[in-house]
């Protein structure tokens, strides 16, 4: 078996790789962004559902579907993909800043 090289950078991944925590945040900035665009869904549906009370299902399926759609349709990788690249672009950003100071 041939010995690697230990380095002290071995162990960090590359800038534009994700961090769990990093993946979690764009997906949260996703679903953000895919209700602020869908808001005038969202809100159809809520109206209907605080009109209708318990019969909000039968009622208020037009809505329902209308706002899902939307969703949904933010909801693809290429939005995803997107809020990566805000990530990953605000890291680069910081190890220039940090570059600068040195």
């Amino acid at each position: 078996m041939s010995e690697q090289p230990k380095t002290g950078s071995s162990h960090r991944l590359p800038i534009w790789v994700l961090s769990p925590r990093e993946e979690k945040e764009a997906r949260q900035n996703l679903k953000k962004t895919a209700f602020s665009k869908c808001d005038e869904y969202v809100k159809a549906m809520v109206e209907c559902s605080k009109k209708h009370g318990l019969k909000v299902f039968p009622t208020c399926e037009p809505e329902r579907d209308k706002m899902a759609e939307c969703i949904l349709f933010y909801q693809d990788d290429k939005y995803l993909d997107e809020e990566r690249d805000k990530i990953v672009q605000r890291k680069f950003d910081a190890l220039e800043e940090q570059i600068k100071r040195k």
